[in-house]
């Protein structure tokens, strides 16, 4: 399992000037690549064949490619550039087979056989908008682990001073755990990125073992995610448990949308930048927190697997009202289930996801189905809960197993 390290960089001024410039070349050098190497005119895709070929930009070196940038970020750059024309050209070839199925369905609109598939296939056209060449905008640079080193203190990197690759060395504080982790674990690729419109930092990619299945008890935790309450855990021993506040995350939401608000009004844009950073970090580090609660409740009553709702394309099919449209759209239960995952993976807890329908409607004891009022469900056969934690029993109850990713 692949996990990452932010570590604060405090370089001098003259630093700083040299790595924004490495910084912008890095970005201006992969992008003129990739418009290279993609089909210009693509907001009228005819044809996949219009594409250049990807074995062309296969043999690409440092000596094709002019840049003010050392050999190894030029390198970095031919790498990202052919990540970027591969995507670019799958997805115009999704689209070129799509619109022949469209065409192929059309001819076929007579006759009775029609194929499922075909008529999936286009359905999802419908919604894909015009595929443009990708862009890179945000400022930074990768640097693979062979040309950079962490010494105490100080990670030295490659960047161009006078025409000439040299190595700086930028001064860094980290604590002992990240000390710990960066000299015991194999080390991936490093980011430079600017943080908080001055901030540099640098993010560290590490490979660490999953545990091996710990627990061989047959107990399973059910945990069913939402707004007003964000998360309620129910196990098959018996035991429930609430975590989080939908309410206070609410308004941390309305507050900082009405203090961006206020400072669009006065054009302070910078100001509405930092403020959003602000809103994101105290949204993550809650998710944090309720992940890493969910998961020692586990390991507590020795769970073997835990069970989350897939709730991808959530917002597009759930009922939405003038009233619940803001907190449906900021509503982090992908980031969230994700945390769950890996962490849930470190422990040596299985995760599965089931199908979400009718979870927080479905009496677990007689089976039927019908909307709860509020928080309160009531069923015909007297059984009442909890709708949250109705959800829960009924995701630890399922056997309608779909996957063990977030996404399909």
């Amino acid at each position: 399992m692949q996990l990452s390290e932010t570590v604060k960089l405090y370089p001098t001024e003259y630093q700083i000037e040299l790595t924004r410039n490495t910084m912008s070349e890095y970005i201006s050098t992969v992008n003129n690549i990739v418009s290279d190497y993609t089909n210009k005119d693509n907001g009228n895709i005819e044809s996949v064949k219009e594409i250049k070929n990807i074995k062309s930009i296969s043999k690409l070196t440092t000596a094709d490619v002019k840049a003010k940038l050392p050999s190894a970020l030029c390198n970095q750059c031919i790498r990202d550039a052919k990540s970027i024309v591969k995507k670019y050209d799958k997805a115009c070839k999704e689209v070129e087979k799509a619109k022949k199925n469209k065409k192929n369905q059309k001819s076929k609109k007579n006759k009775n056989s029609k194929n499922v598939k075909e008529v999936e296939e286009i359905k999802e056209v419908k919604k894909l908008k015009e595929i443009k060449v990708p862009v890179l905008k945000k400022l930074c640079c990768y640097i693979n682990n062979q040309n950079f080193k962490i010494q105490d203190n100080y990670i030295s990197f490659p960047v161009m001073i006078d025409g000439k690759s040299k190595r700086i060395s930028v001064k860094t504080k980290m604590t002992d755990k990240q000390k710990l982790i960066l000299s015991s674990h194999r080390l991936g690729t490093m980011r430079i990125v600017i943080k908080n419109i001055n901030t540099l930092v640098a993010q560290f990619v590490y490979e660490i073992n999953e545990i091996e299945k710990v627990n061989e008890s047959n107990n399973v935790m059910g945990v069913d995610l939402g707004i007003k309450c964000p998360a309620v855990s129910y196990c098959t021993d018996g035991s429930v448990k609430f975590y989080g506040n939908g309410r206070k995350n609410k308004y941390m939401r309305r507050h900082y949308a009405n203090l961006r608000k206020w400072f669009q009004k006065a054009k302070k844009p910078t100001v509405v930048k930092r403020i959003k950073n602000k809103e994101q970090r105290i949204m993550k580090d809650i998710d944090h927190k309720i992940s890493r609660e969910i998961v020692n409740t586990a390991k507590k009553h020795k769970a073997k697997v835990i069970k989350l709702e897939r709730l991808e394309n959530i917002r597009s099919t759930t009922r939405t009202s003038r009233k619940n449209n803001p907190s449906l759209h900021t509503w982090s239960f992908y980031r969230l289930a994700q945390y769950i995952e890996y962490k849930a993976k470190l422990a040596g807890i299985e995760v599965e996801y089931v199908y979400p329908a009718y979870t927080s409607q479905k009496c677990p004891q007689c089976g039927n189905i019908h909307h709860a009022k509020d928080r309160k469900y009531i069923c015909k056969c007297g059984y009442h809960t909890h709708r949250d934690l109705l959800g829960a029993i009924n995701i630890c109850n399922s056997t309608e197993y779909i996957g063990n990713r977030c996404i399909a």
